[in-house]
């Protein structure tokens, strides 16, 4: 495919999903619906049409590491959803130990508190970040540490390393995300299984 042909790396960082805690629902749902939703949501991270973005699998996986609350009553509320979510964007990057000690925090401040006020605003920056990075350019992508020392004022240090990291996780996504897009359109699939 000629050069100018390619979507720039703006564009795919453009496209990136940014789900707000508003489109969650906030009534509790089984896995399948978990499954659909994360699916319609965030189905323009995939990089073939067949890949799965969550299984029941996963997420049964995810629970046995308590990477999250166990559902309740086969049902899963939407703190379970964010979650869900920021694991997504963490499980290409860091390990699942790395991801249970990351949301630990989170995780014990669930057991306390069903809506966690931690969650909701380590989410609320997360967004912020992704939003950042969507119109981050290609050519400065350490703008995001200019965003992220906004987003850390007047947090706790916990807080702020989990932003971080966060931060952090999704530049790398980015990045991978626009060097699969290079490779799958410059070069010939043949050799793919």
């Amino acid at each position: 495919m000629p050069e100018s042909t390619i979507p720039s790396c703006n564009h795919l960082l453009s496209q990136m999903e940014v789900i707000e805690i508003s489109d969650i629902p906030s009534i509790e749902l089984y896995m399948d619906q978990v499954t659909t939703l994360m699916e319609a949501k965030l189905s323009v991270y995939k990089r073939n049409e067949d890949d799965k973005i969550l299984t029941k699998t996963m997420i049964n996986n995810y629970a046995k590491a308590k990477l999250f609350p166990p559902p309740k009553k086969k049902k899963y509320g939407r703190s379970h959803v964010l979650l869900l979510i920021l694991i997504y964007h963490l499980k290409s990057v860091l390990s699942i130990n790395d991801i249970y000690t990351l949301l630990l925090p989170i995780n014990e401040a669930l057991e306390q508190d069903e809506q966690a006020p931690l969650l909701y605003d380590v989410y609320n920056a997360f967004l912020d970040i992704q939003k950042t990075l969507k119109t981050t350019t290609a050519e400065n992508p350490l703008a995001i540490e200019t965003v992220l020392q906004q987003i850390q004022k007047n947090r706790t240090d916990e807080n702020a390393a989990i932003l971080s990291v966060l931060s952090w996780a999704l530049l790398a996504n980015s990045a991978k995300r626009v060097a699969e897009f290079h490779l799958d359109t410059r070069f010939p699939k043949t050799g793919k299984k």
